[in-house]
């Protein structure tokens, strides 16, 4: 059975939510509205401290994308908001331990300091390559963890064409870049379609990165992406 998601109905946190992932086709999205409610939840409505290290990890690593995105392209003040919530003295819950896992705050603080100076940025790039193992742990829970999360924050973030809330649409952006990061990483013979997917989807997004006076992709093409991604996961063993 096909179904399609609602126009201006139901939300993009619903296009995860099949009955079964063997009925999906490539290019279809479709919803099961009861069991919307367990699938809308995301680390937004979740105490960091109970997720998974892996978890916490990916999380971290989405916003530290984010960040490095939005300084390379100019836009400091709002690369600061999502450095800021890398913080461990105001988020211990998420960022407990992860500086055993190749987190390193001095690299982004050096790029906030000179957020021109490609060093600094490689720095910040070699610690996000030294996180991603450990971010990844189960490739498809992780992969559903961070598209739910997606989801979550394209909704809040976009709407009609146009940007609601220019952070969540960010974080958006950094879900998918992290899935996508994490994935590329893996086997190509076993994971190709994922990636392929993954990256299609970060494509979503301008090359410049999440800005704020970018025009996001449309909830349908959004949710058509999110289902092609969703697809590919049901096709991994």
């Amino acid at each position: 059975m096909r179904r399609y998601l609602m126009a201006g109905g139901l939300g993009l946190g619903l296009v995860l939510c099949a009955c079964s992932e063997a009925e999906l086709q490539r290019g279809e999205a479709y919803v099961a509205p009861s069991a919307a409610l367990q699938e809308r939840k995301t680390f937004g409505e979740t105490n960091p401290s109970e997720l998974p290290a892996n978890q916490r990890a990916a999380l971290v690593y989405a916003y530290a994308a984010t960040a490095i995105a939005l300084y390379r392209a100019g836009e400091t003040d709002a690369a600061a908001v999502h450095a800021g919530k890398l913080d461990a003295s105001a988020n211990r819950g998420l960022m407990a331990g992860l500086d055993t896992m190749g987190f390193d705050p001095a690299v982004l603080t050096a790029v906030a300091a000179s957020p021109e100076d490609e060093t600094a940025l490689a720095g910040a790039e070699a610690m996000l390559a030294a996180l991603r193992p450990n971010a990844a742990g189960s490739i498809k829970e992780t992969t559903r963890f961070l598209m739910r999360s997606l989801a979550t924050e394209y909704e809040q973030g976009a709407d009609a064409g146009t940007i609601s809330d220019a952070e969540a649409y960010q974080t958006a952006y950094g879900c998918a870049v992290t899935a996508r990061d994490i994935v590329a990483a893996q086997d190509d013979e076993a994971y190709g379609d994922l990636r392929l997917e993954l990256e299609l989807l970060v494509r979503m997004w301008p090359g410049r990165g999440p800005l704020a006076t970018s025009t996001p992709a449309p909830d349908s093409g959004m949710a058509l992406a999110l289902s092609n991604v969703k697809l590919a996961l049901a096709g991994l063993p």
